[in-house]
């Protein structure tokens, strides 16, 4: 009797082995995944190009006869107004008879910034040497280099964003264009403003226009869920038919941001669960588990 009841005992573990190392073994095979659902919008088509800032209203500061410098009372970046010295001279006749007491003193035409510094204390400058260039901090503008076929989409009196290397952004209007064309690249400079900071001349930017408005809602995904071809040419996307099983499925992609994209068709609704992490290289009703 003890016999039979241990071999009972036996089998009971060998077929509870047996069903625990087929679930573990299942459950190995199946690919963890985390899942997103669609949101409905629209991404609006944009057009980035690249812009410079410039001071359009400069003012040369001159040495009105040839002299020296005797004192200079500025530094680049120094704010001054209208009526401020910013050179004290000594002619090259007074220098010479020494008397030391007849200076001629430079003043600042209009309120501004001092943009750079050509002369300093005891230099010596000819008549009508540059000293220092003084710019009108209200002048900055940002001119934009527009190719040709792209202008259609930078009219006068047009938004558009511009931002800056760290990353802020400011709204600019188109103003006017220059007569200019720069024959290597065919393209034409637009000058926008923008409220901005004090920024240095010649630093680049990007104007950011939209170019044309979605007129329907559409489905929206995070670009992490949506995969493609070598060539960029077929995009697919690995959506849960049950908990347990994703199917591939074919999608046009349309605009796209820099981390979402825009699904035309199929039509998805905002309930459909959408493998956004760890579906990479998974084939069509590939087993997977949702841990997210």
């Amino acid at each position: 009797m003890k016999a039979d009841y241990l071999l009972l005992c036996v089998a009971v573990c060998l077929v509870s082995c047996r069903d625990n190392g087929a679930g573990a073994s299942a459950s190995k095979s199946a690919t963890q995944v985390n899942v997103t659902y669609p949101c409905l919008g629209n991404i609006n088509q944009e057009t980035v190009l690249t812009a410079v800032t410039a001071y359009q209203g400069k003012s040369a500061v001159s040495a009105p006869v040839a002299s020296f410098v005797v004192s200079a009372h500025v530094k680049p970046g120094v704010k001054v107004k209208a009526g401020d010295i910013l050179y004290r001279l000594e002619s090259k006749e007074q220098h010479a008879l020494g008397h030391g007491n007849h200076y001629i003193d430079v003043k600042s035409a209009c309120n501004g910034i001092v943009l750079d510094v050509n002369a300093q204390s005891g230099s010596y400058v000819a008549e009508g040497e540059v000293l220092c260039t003084v710019v009108d901090a209200r002048s900055m503008v940002f001119e934009i280099n527009v190719p040709y076929e792209q202008r259609q989409y930078v009219k006068e009196g047009s938004h558009c964003v511009i931002e800056l290397p760290d990353g802020t952004r400011l709204t600019a209007m188109v103003k006017f264009p220059l007569a200019t064309m720069d024959v290597a690249s065919q393209s034409e400079k637009v000058v926008a403003v923008a409220k901005a900071p004090l920024l240095p001349e010649g630093m680049s930017a990007k104007a950011i226009f939209t170019s044309r408005c979605a007129t329907r809602a559409v489905a929206i995904l995070p670009k992490s869920a949506v995969q493609s071809d070598e060539t960029m040419t077929e995009f697919w996307i690995m959506r849960l038919a049950d908990d347990s099983i994703a199917a591939k499925v074919m999608v046009v992609v349309g605009n796209s941001t820099r981390d979402s994209i825009e699904i035309l068709s199929p039509a998805l609704s905002t309930e459909e669960k959408v493998i956004n992490e760890g579906s990479y290289g998974l084939p069509d009703k590939a087993k997977v588990v949702v841990i997210q």
